[in-house]
């Protein structure tokens, strides 16, 4: 059923699309092309995201002082109304920019979605989210900008989603990938109205940990049950997977992939179709 009116935000100053001098280049030392489910995805070899800070791994710790404060006064190329643009420096995409809220907090608000719709209809790149559980390294709140688009999400089927878990914003139509696990799509209607369905989606949503891509017209959640889906993929399973481009820390993995297995690592990872 579509309802009531967007939740509206004002974004006084747009965010930068230029690159900034202080971006880290991204090299990957290999690259690989494979499919999943029959659309295509990019493997890459970056060994140098060993160097992150509390990957998830069994020896990560369950509190440890956040380095965001750190990062968001020391790094920042960009300031406006509670938030800030960072480098990435483990990036995985060319010109990758982190946005920061200022505010301690873990969760995107309405604001927050809108500059990430703002920033993937100006740039014709994607935004991508993860959540302590699904890949994140710092708790808060933040996305990856990156001013490229992916094929695997568009090249995958999709359908109407038929369970009855929101109420729509205008314009907005709520779709699931034909793919053997819970893919669920917001696609359509305005930026403002976009945000709005994923702020009320976050309500319906049972389960804590999530990933989320925007791109084109659409943001894409993938609701999780395991963080790293092992021996298929042997790292947390993050955002930059479900946008198309599988990232390896490690040459034997690296070579040794293949389209089931990473189909099965994305099955393993995710929550099961809605009934």
């Amino acid at each position: 059923m579509v309802v009531g009116s967007a939740v509206r935000y004002t974004t006084p100053v747009p965010l930068p699309l230029e690159p900034h001098a202080s971006l880290v280049p991204f090299a990957p030392a290999a690259r690989r092309e494979v499919t999943v489910f029959g659309a295509p995805v990019e493997l890459v070899f970056v060994p140098a995201r060993k160097a992150r800070q509390d990957r998830a791994t069994a020896e990560r710790p369950a509190f440890r002082r956040s380095p965001a404060p750190r990062i968001v006064g020391d790094e920042t190329f960009w300031r406006g109304d509670g938030h800030v643009l960072t480098p990435n420096r483990h990036p995985f995409a060319a010109h990758q920019r982190l946005l920061w809220t200022t505010e301690r907090r873990r969760e995107p608000d309405a604001v927050f979605w809108g500059l990430c719709g703002e920033w993937v209809e100006r740039s014709g790149g994607a935004a991508l989210v993860n959540g302590i559980g699904a890949a994140a390294t710092i708790a808060r709140c933040h996305a990856h900008l990156v001013p490229e688009r992916l094929p695997f999400l568009a090249a995958l089927p999709e359908r109407p989603c038929t369970a009855d878990l929101i109420d729509l914003p205008p314009g907005v139509a709520l779709v699931e990938k034909d793919v053997p696990c819970c893919l669920l799509g917001v696609r359509g209607g305005s930026v403002a109205a976009r945000a709005d369905a994923l702020l009320r989606l976050g309500e319906a949503r049972l389960v804590a940990i999530c990933n989320f891509v925007l791109q084109d017209d659409a943001a894409w959640l993938l609701p999780r049950a395991v963080e790293t889906p092992a021996p298929d993929f042997p790292y947390a399973l993050g955002a930059a997977e479900l946008w198309g481009r599988w990232c390896y820390m490690d040459e034997e993995p690296f070579a040794a992939a293949t389209s089931p297995m990473l189909e099965r690592a994305l099955v393993a990872a995710a929550m099961p179709k809605l009934g």
